[in-house]
């Protein structure tokens, strides 16, 4: 491994994401900027061959370097010109009953990182598609290189050649910078989104059950082994989420900026999975009625909306419209994948109901996520019995789970390729976030974390030490979203 290559990646994604972060001026915590930078860091950097391809400069290690340092430098003017602003974070001692979870998380990322350094990729759909374009551009110093001189749609039964350039641009400049099998960018992103989502799990509810509930999403099966293995599911997870956390921000406080961060995200998550787009697309309708309900002008309504979608319509084009037609000198036509019985409704209902009584709630879905379903809708039902009350974040954490869930569903009917035991699968990743995040706001896990910090401080008083903070209260029926 070229380890001077690695700590260029790692400090220019950085710079290069949390300039890109301070473009849109929103506010937020150490541990959420820092992460968040490098999250979007990542996807800046799987830009740079694109654009070197598209410019006509071989792809080498030296256009590598100039290409991404070029980037790093013109978003890195945002961050220089506000120098002042840059303040160091209070660090502060984990509390002792956090150093186990924190032993455990750091096993598995321990474990993760070394699968994705040790093992070269090994799924059908990036050995068909994206890898093989990303090792010949390696090898022949451009992306239109002869592994698009045959046909690799596997007799019409996969379009992996026809995917976002992401993970093509991704592997080959870790394979140029850093080593033989790329993959290691995957690490960044596993490591980044767990610290970031710990952290806000840990601002809901107390360590102990912020640590239980990481746990528990950590260790469902699939999603961990999608840490190390290079599809574009996690990342899409990741960036949908991220979109999701601002359009909480947005819906607080209605600031412009974190709406456009919004789109953002939502784009990103639809240049991963354009599947992402009908989501979005579905999303607008609550996110319209909401804004009605607090008597804003349809004028405004209709404009915020465009906003909203105009991130992953702009981002689905570029992967239909200009990769496609660039990069790939094979025909493709979306209208052949679209099932000849698209109008029947009963299908999309029948769909809807297999991805529970085919996949979640069978052996399969015991493989594949653990007991993850179960624990959910446990503590859901129990919460509803006793509680009988969602804060305002419980509620938007339900309302994207359904348009995921329903989404999904009506997608596999629609497009036949799109079946529930492979797309619809790992498609219901980006929902497992959601309710984790759900989970932390729910009245029953709530008092407990209540109780369990007043008894900690009724402990820490006895003993003449300070108290521990309580979570802080939702206000006017909202829950907190961290600033």
């Amino acid at each position: 491994m070229n380890i001077a290559g690695l700590l260029f990646l790692l400090l220019t994604q950085f710079i290069s994401g949390r300039g890109f972060v301070k473009l849109f001026r929103v506010q937020l915590s150490f541990v959420a900027l820092a992460c968040l930078s490098m999250i979007c860091g990542v996807m800046l950097v799987s830009f740079v061959p694109c654009l070197l391809q598209i410019m006509h400069i071989p792809l080498t290690v030296g256009s590598m370097y100039v290409g991404i340092g070029i980037l790093t430098a013109l978003l890195a003017v945002p961050q220089l010109l506000k120098y002042k602003d840059i303040k160091l974070p209070s660090l502060k001692l984990p509390q002792l009953y956090e150093i186990p979870f924190y032993l455990v998380f750091l096993a598995l990322i321990i474990t993760s990182v070394w699968r994705c350094y040790y093992f070269p990729p090994t799924p059908r759909d990036v050995l068909t598609g994206t890898e093989l374009i990303a090792e010949y551009a390696v090898r022949e110093h451009t992306m239109l290189n002869s592994a698009l001189t045959v046909d690799l749609r596997l007799n019409g039964a996969a379009n992996n050649i026809f995917k976002s350039p992401f993970i093509t641009g991704l592997q080959i400049v870790y394979k140029f910078l850093v080593q033989p099998f790329g993959e290691v960018w995957l690490s960044v992103l596993f490591v980044s989104f767990t610290v970031w989502f710990y952290s806000l799990l840990r601002e809901r509810v107390h360590p102990v059950i912020a640590g239980t509930l990481m746990l528990i999403l950590l260790a469902t099966p699939d999603l961990f082994a999608y840490t190390y293995i290079i599809l574009y599911d996690y990342p899409n997870m990741i960036f949908f989420f991220a979109g999701f956390f601002f359009f909480l921000r947005y819906m607080e406080g209605e600031k412009l900026n974190d709406l456009a961060m919004v789109t953002t995200m939502f784009g990103f998550a639809t240049y991963l999975r354009n599947e992402t787009l009908v989501m979005v697309a579905a999303i607008a309708l609550p996110f319209a009625w909401s804004l009605y309900k607090r008597k804003t002008p349809v004028k405004d309504i209709a404009i915020r909306g465009l906003i909203l979608m105009s991130g992953a319509i702009f981002f689905n084009f570029i992967v239909a419209k200009l990769f496609m037609k660039a990069f790939i000198p094979v025909p493709f036509s979306l209208g052949e994948l679209i099932s000849k019985d698209w109008m029947n409704l009963s299908g999309i209902i029948e769909k809807n109901i297999a991805i529970c009584t085919d996949l979640i709630f069978t052996p399969k879905g015991m493989q594949v996520y653990g007991q993850f379903f179960y624990f959910f809708l446990s503590v859901f039902i129990v919460d509803l019995v006793i509680t009988r009350k969602l804060n305002f974040e419980a509620r938007w954490c339900l309302w994207f789970i359904a348009i995921v869930y329903f989404c999904l569903g009506t997608l596999s009917h629609l497009i036949p390729s799109h079946t529930i035991m492979n797309s619809a699968k790992r498609g219901l990743f980006k929902i497992l976030p959601l309710m984790t995040l759900y989970l932390a706001n729910t009245g029953i896990l709530k008092r407990l974390s209540d109780f369990i910090t007043n008894r900690e401080n009724k402990l820490q008083a006895s003993a003449g030490q300070p108290k521990v903070a309580n979570q802080p209260a939702p206000k006017s029926g909202r829950g907190k979203v961290s600033r």
